[in-house]
């Protein structure tokens, strides 16, 4: 099992947009074999942060979706959006 969590701070005004490109990639991660879930939060108390949380059967199915069109579509959309590097934490 594969999970990670990746933190994402958007710039003041840009999270209806980040949510909008964001679904895109939710939705068709979720149909990728070997995920087991894939979820996007929004802080209630600051709607520039986001986390991904993210769960798959094995390394594979994670490569897989790194390498899938639909997230380098969603990671080529995305830096004029963000406020800071992407932090994203990976565990076994």
């Amino acid at each position: 099992m594969k999970t990670i969590v990746c933190r994402v701070q958007v710039k003041e005004g840009q999270d209806v947009a980040f949510i909008e490109v964001a679904k895109t990639l939710v939705d068709a991660t979720h149909r990728e074999a070997g995920n087991i879930s894939y979820h996007l939060y929004q802080s209630p108390f600051d709607p520039k942060f986001f986390i991904f949380y993210e769960r798959y059967i094995d390394e594979d199915a994670f490569n897989l979706h790194a390498n899938s069109d639909h997230f380098k579509t969603f990671a080529n959309s995305i830096p004029g959006m963000l406020a800071a590097e992407l932090n994203i934490e990976q565990f076994g």
